[in-house]
């Protein structure tokens, strides 16, 4: 254990860390129950939302979406760059969203589901701490002091006063009580909720895990892992904030892991290879024959 906590002594901000190896229960948590900003890793409770649906046939993940250009949401996105005309799947948009974190493909999922359903969802998994109050949209408009029902604030304005960093630190998105939170405990536990099977259909649970499995964006969690270990799993930052929460397939049997950052500084890769560090010295925590 004191690897791991060398680990989280070296990342410049506040950390959080939740993990659960799935076949022996054995769990490892440092201020797993603080609260951070979810940043993109709320996307993880809203594909749970999304395929419950699915299995209650009020949505059919091969439905296609007309996509326009008042949809487009700024931030992390392929189809905000893409032509208007496209006609994506559900599924196609729910794959999007998470292997390259696409927050056009997000809020066009989170406007299918609901706020409420959403909320409910995340209720009936138990997550008494994580909230999402806010889509991608609403989120990067506040923190560049914008108001997401203004008519006159244009996509490309929003675009360029976040590329240029104009941001408002007293911003609804940068407060806890406001913001999309949850805790590395709550994010741990929809995971293991996801691999249980016991929330979601057969088909379903596949689904997300595939999903997750296709992830595009490997710089944390997976990073120094030993060669061949298959992640599942689902990043998430913006301004100090930098998370990655997940199932590692280790030698050993699958685990949980969510790794939750806030107030870091620095590079941004330095960051990532700091939480690559406390994942590996999981892994070995977990894996100590490999």
């Amino acid at each position: 254990m004191n690897n791991i906590d060398e680990a989280i002594s070296k990342v410049n901000g506040s950390v959080g860390v939740a993990a659960k190896h799935l076949d022996t229960g054995q769990e490892i948590n440092r201020d797993a129950h603080d609260i951070f900003f979810t940043a993109s890793t709320l996307k993880v409770p809203l594909i749970v939302a999304l395929y419950r649906l699915v299995d209650e046939s009020k949505i059919d993940p091969s439905e296609r979406i007309d996509f326009a250009d008042s949809m487009r949401v700024p931030g992390s996105s392929i189809l905000k760059v893409l032509g208007s005309g496209l006609n994506p799947t559900i599924h196609d948009l729910a794959m999007l969203m998470i292997i390259v974190s696409d927050n056009t493909a997000t809020d066009l999922i989170f406007e299918r589901v609901g706020k409420d359903r959403l909320e409910a969802t995340i209720a009936e998994m138990g997550l008494a701490n994580t909230r999402i109050p806010m889509t991608t949209l609403e989120l990067l408009y506040s923190i560049v002091g914008l108001d997401p029902a203004d008519n006159s604030v244009s996509y490309e304005q929003a675009s360029r006063m976040l590329r240029d960093q104009q941001l408002v630190l007293d911003a609804d998105g940068f407060q806890e009580d406001k913001s999309d939170v949850s805790t590395p405990s709550d994010m741990s536990k929809i995971l293991e909720i996801i691999h249980s099977g016991d929330f979601l259909s057969d088909s379903s649970r596949e689904a997300v895990l595939n999903i997750l499995r296709s992830q595009q964006l490997n710089n944390v969690i997976p990073l120094l892992l030993p060669l061949g270990t298959t992640s599942a799993h689902k990043t998430g930052s913006y301004h100090g904030v930098r998370c990655d929460v997940g199932i590692v397939y280790g030698e050993s049997g699958p685990y949980t892991i969510a790794l939750m950052a806030k107030g870091v500084s620095g590079i941004s890769l330095e960051t990532d290879l700091s939480l690559a560090r406390i994942s590996k010295a999981i892994y070995d925590e977990f894996n100590p024959n490999a």
